[in-house]
């Protein structure tokens, strides 16, 4: 069934209440996909609701819904993952993100490396983010899902750094494991007043780490699971050895994807793929 966005979808509609689609819907639906009146579809407002509707007419300029029923909501995932990408040409940027929305994750933390390229202007970044947001709308349309991914403007790499750090919160203590420092046959009260959380995972891709990003993954894998992941994906001509390290002094972990180097937009397909089969929403085979 045919998705469509609706940015400010009018929260206090009822089943049964026609509305007006805004126009972006309109274009997407009546001069793209080509609806009638009577044909169905989808209406999602990127906050995660969704509603089924059917448009009941159209003019040469408006198109009308009617409202039948407000979809369940599913249950977020209880892992996130950003994706923090250097910023590349045009297509490759747009297929990262693409993709990156297709696969689940809930958010982008653009960055400029040493190395990219492509160093836009104030104009010229205003109407590069907005074309991306378009991209991420369009994925998540096809895709299914009905929550936007957040979508940052670019930053400098040290800024990306800094953000990520400062997102990385520790998932609350586990009551189903015990702390680090006290068993599960710990006297009462032992322990209290210290907070015991799992850290998020940060993993920067580098083709020269000595350890691929599974062999991180299966190390990581014992209770309790994490909670949240960055992954780190660097331009077409890579990182610089500066940057390296200042990943490293910041807490990130390097790894490599395997014995083929992939282009930057594969490399964060791939790597995302398995994070989330570890850990995500993502059926692994």
């Amino acid at each position: 069934m045919p998705r469509f966005f609706f940015e400010h979808f009018p929260t206090e509609t009822s089943v049964g209440q026609e509305i007006s689609l805004p126009d972006a819907v309109f274009h997407h639906a009546v001069r793209v996909q080509r609806l009638k009146s009577g044909d169905a579809c989808i209406l999602f407002d990127g906050n995660g609701s969704a509603w089924s509707a059917t448009l009941t007419s159209i003019d040469k300029r408006r198109a009308f819904a009617r409202i039948e029923n407000k979809l369940p909501t599913p249950t977020p995932s209880p892992f996130t993952v950003t994706l923090a990408l250097a910023v590349t040409a045009a297509e490759r940027m747009d297929w990262a993100l693409q993709k990156g929305t297709e696969l689940g994750a809930s958010s982008f933390l653009l960055f400029y490396s040493e190395r990219s390229h492509a160093q836009l202007n104030e104009t010229r970044q205003e109407r590069r983010s907005e074309h991306w947001r378009s991209v991420i709308i369009s994925a998540c349309e096809q895709c299914g899902q009905n929550r936007l991914p957040q979508l940052s403007p670019p930053e400098t790499f040290d800024g990306a750094l800094r953000m990520a750090e400062a997102h990385s919160v520790s998932a609350a203590p586990d009551q189903n494991f015990p702390s680090p420092t006290c068993g599960r046959g710990c006297p009462k009260g032992a322990g209290e007043g210290k907070k015991f959380g799992v850290p998020a995972l940060r993993f920067f891709l580098d083709a020269n780490a000595s350890q691929t990003l599974s062999e991180a993954l299966r190390s990581t894998q014992i209770p309790p699971p994490p909670k949240q992941a960055f992954l780190m994906i660097g331009p077409e001509g890579g990182f610089t050895a500066d940057e390296i390290r200042a990943a490293q002094t910041a807490g990130w972990q390097t790894v490599r994807l395997g014995p083929r180097t992939l282009r930057a937009e594969t490399a964060a397909a791939a790597a995302l793929t398995l994070v989330q089969a570890a850990f995500g929403d993502l059926e692994a085979c």
